[in-house]
């Protein structure tokens, strides 16, 4: 039995790199889409595989690998902004941070604040959904199964999310 256990170790590290080096960068720009800090995502990141390590390596059954992933990911986000503290304009003002603004790019600048405002104040579900879909270039399918939900709600939440976004964002 104790022959057993090298090669169960050995199986288990090998598919831990695959799963890391499938998922690794996906669930990075993820962390960084959720945080819009690349330290923090990377913290992330390494903390959602430290997870996945822990669970594999305590023979935990992982059927659906990437949908277990982004659940973790998402998880240790929530985590994250439920620890951390906003920063105010006025507490960085206070600071000494003056905010400048250049004619070159001001309105396109304003412009991407005024979608990503938008985007925010979408409800979790629908900004989910259109990540996945629109910056990861899920399929329906794929966006599904990692949600564990159906094809047909990841469908509506699209379209619905796309719909709210419009009217928020004109």
């Amino acid at each position: 039995m104790e022959s057993d256990r090298p090669k169960h170790s050995n199986e288990l590290k090998v598919t831990f790199e695959s799963l890391f080096a499938e998922y690794s960068d996906v669930i990075y720009r993820f962390c960084l889409y959720k945080t819009s800090d690349k330290n923090i995502a990377h913290d992330l990141t390494q903390d959602t595989f430290m997870r996945l390590w822990k669970s594999m390596n305590t023979g935990a059954e992982i059927e659906k690998p990437k949908q277990y992933i982004y659940q973790i990911a998402r998880n240790l986000v929530i985590d994250y902004y439920k620890k951390a503290k906003a920063v105010s304009l006025d507490s960085l003002e206070e600071d000494g941070f003056e905010a400048r603004e250049t004619s070159a790019g001001s309105e396109m600048l304003s412009e991407l604040l005024l979608l990503r405002d938008s985007i925010d104040k979408l409800e979790q579900d629908y900004r989910e959904v259109l990540y996945m879909r629109f910056v990861e270039d899920m399929g329906v399918e794929e966006i599904a199964d990692t949600l564990g939900v159906s094809p047909n709600l990841v469908s509506v939440r699209i379209n619905r999310g796309k719909k709210k976004l419009r009217e928020l964002f004109t």
